[in-house]
């Protein structure tokens, strides 16, 4: 996500590019660069999470015709105020950079991470203003063949140009405005979305949704609810020391509270989802090739449930990789203790002794050398 942001203090650094930053697509990490196109608008209101914003993105000097034409004199109509309406529906895929459509007006919501680097630009932009950003290869990280009528070679040494038009948006928020039951709704569709990214094969995307899980996890620490005998009483909105004699509108408001209560999470519920987070994310950290992030994420998934044996056999895998084969040895001997009839934790078990043994044989070899 982007954080830098355009200074205010005249029009001349209005017009100054921004500090670059990375953003993710499913073909890997981009450098992603915007700046403004005209006078910056007057306003506080910005696009925030959940808010559903209806954008047109072209790629500069694209000569192809646009496959929606618009009247310029007809005016397009504002997105409306609907939290149930439907956001325009693009497939992600590693041959497009943009994971959305171009030359139309589309329907976006931010914090789904259709379009990370879409995303990134719209912070900050009100209603009715332009951008330009210019996207390249993070370190020669992203190499690909396009299909939305960009070159991954251009792209990879020169950065392609796009245009990015806000018309209008709905009202959105920001996390720390979220009451608990609406992050744990946010935590749990991003862990849905991350398993249909990696079911499809991609990873970047996969784990990007669960890092933006596990960053909103993080803030319902105390705020879950105890063991239901406990709160049965709190959870129905009662006080044991009244008596019921409820209104209508009482027991609306007792309705009300029971609902919201049933989407805030146990702690059991709490701890089990952040596991399986940590532990996914270690899969698609393992996957990218980045076995430090893998230990580390793993780590955290084996300190919240020392039974988890998806999260010792994917701290194993990531120890193997450094060459730290002790940690190694004992996260696949942990599996076995879970699980003794596991094949997988008895062949990585014996990969790992066999990579010690080279390793020692290697190291004894220059050892005589030294001393020969």
């Amino acid at each position: 996500m982007k954080l830098s942001m355009a200074t205010e203090t005249g029009k001349e650094s209005e017009f100054t590019p921004e500090a670059p930053w990375i953003s993710v697509s499913p073909a890997g990490l981009w450098e992603v660069q915007r700046r403004w196109t005209e006078e910056r608008k007057k306003g506080d209101d910005t696009p925030l999470m959940g808010s559903v914003c209806k954008i047109r993105v072209s790629l500069k000097n694209h000569t192809e015709q646009s496959s929606q034409t618009q009247n310029p004199n007809e005016p397009e109509p504002a997105v409306s105020d609907d939290s149930d309406i439907p956001v325009t529906q693009h497939p992600r895929s590693q041959d497009s950079l943009l994971q959305v459509p171009l030359d139309r007006w589309i329907l976006l919501r931010m914090g789904e991470g259709q379009c990370d680097i879409v995303e990134s630009c719209l912070e900050g932009m009100r209603a009715g203003e332009s951008c330009e950003f210019i996207v390249k290869a993070y370190q020669g990280d992203s190499k690909l063949e396009s299909s939305d009528g960009t070159q991954s070679q251009k792209t990879e040494e020169e950065g392609q140009c796009f245009s990015l038009h806000l018309h209008s948006f709905t009202p959105g928020q920001e996390s720390w405005q979220m009451a608990p039951a609406e992050k744990w709704a946010w935590v749990q569709s991003h862990k849905q979305r991350g398993s249909q990214r990696f079911g499809k094969g991609d990873i970047w995307g996969a784990a990007q949704s669960y890092c933006s899980a596990v960053k909103l996890i993080i803030t319902l620490k105390g705020h879950t609810r105890g063991k239901e005998e406990d709160q049965k009483e709190v959870d129905r909105g009662e006080d044991p020391d009244k008596e019921s004699d409820l209104t209508t509108q009482d027991g609306e408001r007792q309705e009300d509270g029971e609902k919201e209560a049933k989407t805030i999470p146990t702690e059991v519920e709490y701890r089990t989802m952040k596991t399986e987070l940590h532990s996914n994310l270690s899969l698609c950290q393992l996957k990218l090739g980045q076995p430090a992030k893998a230990k580390a994420s793993s780590t955290k998934a084996t300190a919240l449930d020392p039974t988890s044996i998806k999260a010792w056999y994917r701290l194993g895998q990531a120890c193997l990789l450094l060459g730290d084969f002790g940690e190694a040895r004992q996260a696949f001997s942990k599996v076995l203790q879970l699980e003794p009839d596991s094949a997988s934790a008895h062949t990585a078990l014996k990969q790992v002794n066999a990579k010690a043994k080279e390793l020692d044989s290697k190291l004894g070899q220059r050892l005589s050398k030294m001393f020969s």
